[in-house]
């Protein structure tokens, strides 16, 4: 029996079914739903053969089908109104740097014990699970890795003791930790600072306060990880769209789509809690990654872009990225922004590199991660985020991110740099990427958009979105990194 893949089964120009024969097609075949079995059915398109109806996002719009190549091509050959799209995935975005395997046992046949112990800066007592890694030549990502015990320590074999640069991945409450070329010995101690949220970070730094007017009604949709349990957002409901999941388990599998939300719409005040940049504003949550998967895929971002244009999302955020070049999420930007939506896409985390799919679509708006040196502690991991050239000619404590991806693509920078934010269970925490950026820049085009009752009444159509981007656009002050950096630069502080 030949081997089947999943496709997208969709129109053969767009998203949707526009005129009756596409429909019929469609329509001809049942729907189903992802977490009961496939239905087997006859698609004529393909040659008459026989496919499997895994998940529909309506009656008459895409489908996810198992068929083989040969079907698929069958189908995208032929004058059916359908064409039958592979599935592809996008990251899960992670700025963790790990050895590469055991490549420091392969290169060395003598190995030191050198033990890393983890302390609170201000309690002095032990830090567990802190994920410590520490490299004895940073290029090569020769080095080892491991969490620390119940007294803070973890012993690590290591090539030599010369550690060239050492990681510390804070567990919750903790800032994380970095250092470089530590002495020659077998025993550091680290010194770990705690969370404080009546410290400014960067995000506060800059938008402390702002104009946001929750009663305008504007939402955003996070289409993520998953979003809460969190008291200090204003969730309004989600739908999970991974493929196997049930709809209504759209709470965060991880911690990053939580993180995301906070940015964007937190409502507490410290010491407990913080605002994001449109404090209390709606939140829709669609969870694209699946429970300890690392990506999300084509079909679950287009059918969680589906739904945020049927709940009336205003924006939508997309902290995601480095996959393919794919047509179904690409038409799923244009078919958001026929929406009325705007969309907001983190760059990208690969270290300078050109901006990563899907932010490089046109409709997107790409967003850089700036940070600013004052807004976390020093020693921090943050500390290693700070490169330069570029250099802001005016505000010399700024900077664009190390991670952070660049190109002509980019529309907006935003800061995303140590940024403290919700996490699942009404905790708090840092994390740093294009992936926090992003949020923040959608959190400053929602304030934006709630004081211009104009724009947020006009039909939800291409005019609309295309108005919200050249709102967001015009209130923005150049850092003076250039265009490829920044693009329009920083949303304005005053006017957001």
């Amino acid at each position: 029996m030949a081997e089947t893949q999943q496709f997208i089964l969709l129109p053969k120009e767009g998203i949707r079914a526009l005129d009756a024969e596409t429909r019929s097609v469609l329509l001809n075949l049942p729907s189903a739903s992802s977490t009961q079995f496939p239905t087997e059915s006859v698609l004529e398109a393909a040659g008459g053969e026989s496919v499997s109806v895994i998940d529909s996002i309506n009656e008459d719009g895409a489908k996810l089908v198992d068929m083989t190549p040969e079907a698929a091509e069958r189908t995208n050959s032929s004058s059916a109104p359908v064409r039958a799209v592979p599935v592809v995935y996008y990251d899960r975005p992670d700025l963790r740097l790990m050895p590469m395997g055991t490549a420091s046992v392969a290169m060395s046949s003598t190995f030191i014990d050198v033990q890393i112990e983890c302390l609170d800066a201000v309690s002095g007592g032990p830090v567990q699970s802190a994920q410590v890694v520490a490299f004895t030549d940073f290029d090569a990502r020769i080095g080892d890795s491991g969490l620390t015990n119940s007294d803070g320590k973890v012993e690590l074999r290591l090539a030599n003791a010369e550690i060239e640069r050492l990681y510390v991945y804070p567990p919750t409450g903790f800032w994380g930790t970095y250092r470089e070329t530590l002495p020659n010995a077998t025993v550091h101690s680290i010194r770990m600072a705690p969370i404080d949220l009546n410290n400014v970070d960067v995000v506060r730094h800059y938008y402390g306060n702002t104009r946001f007017n929750p009663a305008a009604g504007v939402k955003v949709g996070v289409i993520d990880s998953g979003v809460g349990p969190h008291s200090h957002l204003n969730t309004l409901g989600g739908v999970n769209t991974v493929t196997g999941e049930p709809d209504a388990d759209w709470h965060d599998g991880d911690a990053h789509g939580t993180h995301v939300a906070g940015l964007i719409g937190a409502m507490g005040i410290p010491p407990t809690g913080l605002q994001g940049v449109a404090p209390n504003i709606g939140i829709f949550a669609y969870r694209v990654f699946g429970q300890n998967a690392s990506g999300a895929s084509n079909y679950a971002i287009l059918k969680a872009m589906i739904r945020a244009g049927m709940h009336g999302c205003d924006i939508i955020n997309l902290s995601l990225g480095g996959g393919p070049a794919d047509s179904i999420v690409n038409e799923a930007i244009q078919d958001a922004r026929e929406q009325g939506m705007l969309v907001v896409v983190a760059a990208g985390n690969d270290g300078r590199r050109r901006v990563s799919y899907p932010a490089a679509y046109g409709g997107a708006t790409a967003i850089s991660a700036m940070g600013r040196e004052g807004t976390f502690p020093r020693g921090s991991l943050e500390e290693a985020d700070i490169i330069r050239p570029p250099a802001s000619p005016s505000e010399p404590q700024e900077f664009i991110a190390g991670f952070s991806n660049v190109g002509t693509e980019i529309a907006v920078t935003g800061p995303g740099v140590g940024t403290l934010s919700t996490l699942p269970n009404d905790k708090y925490g840092p994390m740093s990427g294009t992936s926090m950026a992003a949020p923040v820049v959608a959190g400053a085009a929602a304030s934006l958009l709630s004081q211009n009752q104009s724009i947020f009444d006009m039909p939800r159509d291409r005019a609309r979105s295309e108005a919200i981007e050249r709102m967001l656009q015009s209130n923005c002050i150049r850092r003076g990194f250039g265009q490829s950096f920044e693009g329009y630069g920083l949303p304005d502080p005053s006017a957001v």
